[in-house]
This record gives structure tokens, C-alpha cells and sequence, in this order.
């Protein structure tokens, strides 16, 4: 039987044809209303078409003349200045080897701590210390105590919090012989007691006037560190990749690339600390590129990989030229010197160092640096409260350092070399290979030859020169730089104490000795008021003048070079180079429209 039966079949016929009559009804009606609304009404446009044409001319014209009026107001309202953010990219000469504030040496290791950690207290480019984790600083009248007050409320990078117990730690990892922090010989006998969670003192064996600047070095975890042997720390990787500490910008990654030493090239990755507890508006980021050569950090600065360069010898004509680039540059706290060795042969007697100090005019010489340079005459420098300009060393004569050789006994023989006994007056200059250095010791030769002198010129890198010739004073003249600092304590340089080869550091390069000059050096650091102090140093002076252990020269400059925007650098004299980082915080690398301040704004008001 089938399942649908024709009755069922018709009726779905009719149903289907009734269905396509009403489509064709729908169809030819749509044909008619597109022939009437569209076709006969766009043949009655074509016939005004210059006039639809004109209307939409005009509002093509409106239209472009609003947007000339926006981008005009644009520049009249708004304009473009440095604003906050970015990453800021620097190449650095050198390698990464430590970030820890207890071991970093090189210029690299020692920019990323200071990026990292946060010390006690900061010192700014006036000189002038400051809180940074602590709030407050007493010392007693004795001045051998000093207590210091923490910042409550600052967290390590990791949400730890903050106090005394980690800077406790720090200090006795520091003064703890296992660990061979390079800080150690300037907390040899100093006392550190913990009173409470944010306050801890500081006993010194004696009053020591530029102690607090030592409060300055960056502070470690003791939550992270405290379990790790002594002789572990310099090896973990705290030191590299997981570094945590309380300094305005946190680690974030640690890359190594190229496999030959040469060419090899470590990239440290920061970020921003959100949680830095001084108001941060400077760069979202910060890459540190190491370099071992200025050719390949020159490759990459050409190529803007990097922003800005440091520790570069010398800067091609071409980015001389260039408008974009500019140098950055602030005199440090340092003193370049000849140090004359006072114990060598024929340099032992004072009139013979006189007529080496005399017979230089170290004004002309200081023409031949690539950089202007602050003139330096005095063991003190020139922003020193000590420091006397009517006791300087004696001035460019060159007839009377003539004179002055001859008294000594010392005479010109045939060959024009000066001679006594039988014996030539000989020395060996020995300076650090840089070109700034190797400019001075050719004019030395020059001078000093002129007088009748032999000078053997030897320039090393910096790591043969630190452990040879200046580890053992294996040199008649040395021609090196010395760090002062901001405090006129200068005890380490030219107290006889410091020339012992039993001393922790051996910083005497003159290896000069005077009773006079002891005694003042060793009053003058132990008293706390300027005056008082200024007086002291007066007996110094005038020995370190008559005795002549030092033709004093001028004061280096720490140099950037900068490509594009780069304000807030903050000016004025720095203690060593990673002190640029001070105002890092205002600086600011791009640029951004704002709002002017007009006129009609500041009535507003």
C-alpha cells in the first residue's frame, strides 16, 4: 500500500504552483519599484549633475578644511616635549661578572648593582650625603658612634621586607675574611650592633671624619644570603641571575651571546620596581650591553642597538658631525698625578723631584686632552674646603728646574744626559694604555728630556698595571688616576703607613713619608668640624709642596655620549661613574605630545 496517496499528491501540486505564482507577483513588483525609485529618478539626477557635483565638492572642502583646523590647533595647543617611559639601552666597555654590591669591581658589574641595590645612604653631585634607606643619621660628640634610623615600610624585590637584620648581615659578610669582599680593609675594627628592627649602630675604633660615605655601599638579604657559607657567596647565583634587592630597578633577564672572548657580549635586562620607595619617573627599562672593544660598541650605537656609550676612548669624526649625538659629560672626584716614586735612585732627593714638577707646564699640557678638564695643583682638590690656593705645588720654571738638577749634583755629560757618580738619571714612566694618558707621557718625555733626563715610557692595560706594577711599585714614576671622593681625607694616598708592603692597600704610590705630614693627615680625619679640620691640614700642605712627591696635573671627567632625547641628567662632580645613575629617576629618553601651558590656561588659573 503506498504511504502518500494521490489525493495527498494533488493537494501538494496545487499547493506548489500556488506558491511559484505569488514569487513571480513579488518579483515583477520589485521590478516595477527599482524602475519607478531608482532608474527614471537617477536619469532625473544625471540631468543635475553639476549641480550634485558642486554640493559634493563642498563638502569635500568642509571636510578638508575642519581637519587643516584640528591639525592646526594641534599645534597650537599641543607640543612635543620628553615624557617619561621607554627603555633605555647603554653600552658599557667591559664584562658582567657580579651584580653584588659585596664583590662588584668593573664598570659593568658595578653600574647594574647600583641600578640593583639601594645603600644606606646616597651622595649627590653637590657633594652633600642623603638618606636613601635610612632616615636619619646621630653621632656622638666623640664622633665614633654613629646610629642609624631605617625607612619603615620598603620591601626587597621579591615582597620581603625590609630592616636592620639585613644590613647587620651585610656589614659581617663584609668584615668576615672568608668572604673576600673587596670592602673589607675599611670595616677592619668597626663595631655593628643591631638596637631594633629599624635602627642599628656603627662603633669606629677611632673619630674618622668622612666615615659616613662609607654607609654608601649597597645592602644585601640576609633572608636569601644568610644560609650560604661564606665561601659560597662570591660563586651564587645571587650574584648573576637572581639577584634581589631594594634598588629602583629589578633583574630581569641575564643573556650571554658569542662564544669567542673577544666578541662575547653579556645583555642585562632591568625593569622598573613598582615598589621602589622614591617616586620613579624614568625609564620603564634598562638594557646594559657589555662590550670588549669600542669598534663593536661603536658597530651597535651606528646601528642604534644602543642609546648611549661609556667608557669610549675616542668618538669618529662622522658622529661628531652628527646632530642627534651629543656628549654627556661631569668631572669626577678623582686626581690624575705623576706619582714620582720617592724611593727610587736619584728620585729620593727633594730637589730633583722639585726640578720634574718645575720643568712641566702642566697648563699647556692639558691642551693636548680631548676633553676641557679642572686644573689640579694640591693633594686636595679645588671644591675641598681644605684645600689652599696659596699652598699649591711650585710653578712651571723651567730655569729654575735647571738650577735646580745641577745643585743636585747631576750634570750633563756629552750626550746631553744628565749624570752623577757615573751614573745616568733614568726613569721609568709606567701609565694604564689609554689614549688621554698616553698624550701625558709623551709630553713628559719631551719635558723631561729637554732637562737632561732618560724616560722610558711604558703603557699597560689596566689588569697588567694593577697587578704588577702597582701591587709591587715596580715603577720610578707613575702616571695613574686616584679616586678622592667628595671628603678631603686623603690619608691613604700620602700617610707612610699606606707604601708598607704589609698595608691592605698600598695606595702611598709616591711611597712618600714626612712626620709633619703624618701627624696633620692623621688630625685632620678624626676631627668633625670643617674649620677645625682646615687647620689641621695646613702642616700637610706645605710638606706635600716643599717635598714635591707628585707632579698633581688635573681632575678626569666621566663621558657619555647620547643619541636622541635624553634630559634629567642631573650635573656637578661625581665620585666615580656610576654616580650618573643618582637622578636617573628624572630621566627622560623620548618624546611625547602635551598640552601647552598658554597663556589663556595660566588666566584660568
Amino acid at each position: 500500500m503506498p504511504i502518500i496517496d494521490r489525493r495527498t499528491r494533488l493537494r501538494a501540486r496545487r499547493a506548489l504552483r500556488k506558491q511559484k505564482r505569488q514569487m513571480e507577483a513579488v518579483t515583477a513588483q520589485a521590478d516595477d519599484n527599482i524602475d519607478k525609485h531608482v532608474m527614471r529618478r537617477f536619469s532625473r539626477l544625471m540631468a543635475v549633475r553639476r549641480f550634485v557635483i558642486f554640493w559634493v565638492a563642498l563638502v569635500a572642502l568642509l571636510g578638508l578644511g575642519a581637519l587643516w583646523q584640528v591639525r592646526g590647533m594641534d599645534k597650537f595647543y599641543l607640543e612635543t616635549r620628553p615624557a617619561s617611559g621607554g627603555t633605555y639601552r647603554e653600552g658599557i666597555i667591559g664584562t658582567f661578572t657580579n651584580a653584588s654590591p659585596l664583590f662588584a669591581t668593573s664598570s659593568v658589574d658595578t653600574a647594574v648593582s647600583r641600578l640593583l641595590f639601594s645603600g644606606l645612604f646616597k651622595v649627590g653631585p653637590d657633594g652633600k650625603v642623603s638618606g636613601d634607606l635610612a632616615s636619619n643619621l646621630e653621632v656622638d660628640e666623640e664622633g665614633k658612634l654613629y646610629t642609624v634610623t631605617l625607612k619603615k615600610g620598603i620591601k626587597w624585590h621579591d615582597g620581603e621586607e625590609f630592616n636592620s637584620e639585613d644590613v647587620l648581615f651585610t656589614y659581617e659578610v663584609i668584615q668576615d675574611r672568608e668572604t673576600r669582599s673587596p670592602l673589607r680593609p675599611s670595616w677592619d675594627g668597626v663595631k655593628v650592633e643591631k638596637i631594633d628592627d629599624y635602627k642599628i649602630s656603627f662603633e669606629i675604633p677611632n673619630a674618622l671624619s668622612s666615615f659616613r660615605y662609607a654607609l654608601t655601599n649597597g645592602i644585601v638579604p640576609e633572608h636569601l644570603l644568610g644560609s650560604v657559607a661564606p665561601t659560597d657567596l662570591r660563586s651564587s647565583n645571587f650574584n648573576t641571575v637572581q639577584p634581589v634587592g631594594t634598588g629602583p630597578y629589578s633583574i630581569k633577564t641575564l643573556e650571554v651571546v658569542g662564544q669567542d672572548l673577544d666578541t662575547r657580549q653579556e645583555r642585562i635586562a632591568l625593569v622598573k620596581y613598582e615598589d621602589f620607595y622614591v617616586s620613579n619617573e624614568g625609564p620603564d627599562g634598562i638594557v646594559i650591553r657589555s662590550y670588549r672593544t669600542d669598534e663593536a660598541m661603536l658597530k651597535d650605537f651606528e646601528e642604534q642597538v644602543i642609546q648611549s656609550m661609556v667608557g669610549l676612548s675616542f668618538l669618529p669624526d662622522n658622529l661628531l658631525e652628527d646632530d642627534e649625538i651629543k656628549q654627556v659629560s661631569a668631572p669626577l672626584t678623582s686626581a690624575v698625578m705623576a706619582f714620582i716614586n720617592n724611593s727610587s735612585e736619584g728620585l729620593n732627593d727633594k730637589k730633583v723631584r722639585r726640578a720634574l714638577v718645575q720643568s712641566v707646564d702642566s697648563n699647556e699640557l692639558r691642551k693636548g686632552l680631548s676633553f676641557s678638564s679642572i686644573a689640579v695643583d694640591s693633594p686636595f682638590l679645588k671644591s675641598h674646603f681644605a684645600y689652599n690656593p696659596d699652598i699649591v705645588q711650585r710653578p712651571y720654571d723651567y730655569a729654575k728646574a735647571f738650577a735646580l738638577l745641577d745643585e743636585a749634583g747631576w750634570e750633563l755629560n756629552d750626550s746631553g744626559v744628565r749624570e752623577k757618580d757615573g751614573k745616568e738619571l733614568k726613569i721609568r714612566l709606567v701609565s694604564q694604555s689609554l689614549s688621554e694618558y698616553s698624550v701625558i707621557a709623551q709630553k713628559l718625555q719631551q719635558n723631561w728630556g729637554a732637562l737632561g733626563v732618560k724616560v722610558e715610557a711604558i703603557l699597560q692595560p689596566e689588569e697588567d698595571i694593577q697587578s704588577g706594577a702597582i701591587a709591587r711599585h715596580d715603577y720610578d714614576v707613575l702616571l695613574y688616576g686616584i679616586s678622592i671622593g667628595y671628603d678631603p681625607d686623603v690619608f691613604a694616598y700620602w700617610h707612610s703607613s699606606q707604601f708598607d708592603p704589609n698595608a691592605a692597600t698600598r695606595l702611598n704610590f709616591s711611597e712618600f713619608s714626612d712626620k709633619k705630614a703624618d701627624e696633620a693627615l692623621e688630625a685632620g680625619r678624626t676631627r668633625i668640624d670643617e674649620e677645625l679640620r682646615n687647620v689641621k691640614y695646613q702642616p700637610f700642605l706645605q710638606a706635600w709642596r716643599d717635598e714635591a712627591p707628585a707632579l698633581a696635573l688635573y681632575q678626569p671627567r666621566f663621558s657619555m655620549i647620547v643619541r636622541g632625547t635624553f634630559e634629567g641628567f642631573q650635573g656637578g662632580q661625581l665620585s666615580t661613574a656610576t654616580d650618573r645613575y643618582y637622578s636617573i629617576g628624572n630621566w627622560k629618553i623620548r618624546n611625547a605630545e602635551v598640552v601647552k601651558e598658554t597663556n589663556l590656561n595660566k588666566g584660568d588659573e
